[in-house]
């Protein structure tokens, strides 16, 4: 049986916000994202052809800036919410998303971080499944790049 001790810690971060540091989006990133997703896009990879774009300038990739949730869940902001659970977990899946909203696209050079809070908490037969709902912020814009609910296994 799972441990509801570890039920109970976890449901308490429910709401809980964390926010990531900053993180500066570059063409080298994209770039990099841009060969094995095979998406060579000129909006993303080709300055000058993106200058006539809506855009006017290249953008990073819908799929990278919700990639980085996997970076972002590492960073010191969620350490708190991750440490009291990670450190006896025999495994943390991917089990996918309930929702995923691309809203702005973000420029090279733009800065991005993830304000996150655990929604929901449930006991599972081999553990805890728990989603997170997440919003990558673009610093200086009102409209977020993305908006998404996680859903993660915890193998206990």
């Amino acid at each position: 049986m799972v441990d509801k001790i570890k039920a109970i810690e976890i449901k308490n971060y429910i709401g809980k916000e964390f926010k990531t540091d900053w993180i500066q989006v570059t063409q080298e990133a994209i770039d990099r994202f841009a060969d094995p997703t095979k998406d060579h896009q000129y909006i993303h990879v080709n300055p000058e052809m993106a200058k006539r774009s809506i855009y006017g300038e290249t953008v990073a990739h819908g799929f990278y800036v919700l990639a980085m949730l996997g970076f972002f869940t590492l960073q010191d902001g969620e350490k708190e919410a991750m440490q009291f659970y990670v450190t006896d977990a025999k495994a943390i899946i991917n089990y996918g998303f309930d929702k995923i909203r691309f809203i702005s696209a973000v420029p090279v050079g733009a800065f991005i971080r993830d304000v996150t809070y655990i929604s929901k908490v449930e006991l599972v037969k081999r553990g805890l499944k728990f989603i997170s709902h997440h919003t990558i912020e673009i610093k200086g814009q009102d409209k977020p790049a993305l908006v998404a609910d996680w859903i993660n296994l915890l193998i206990l």
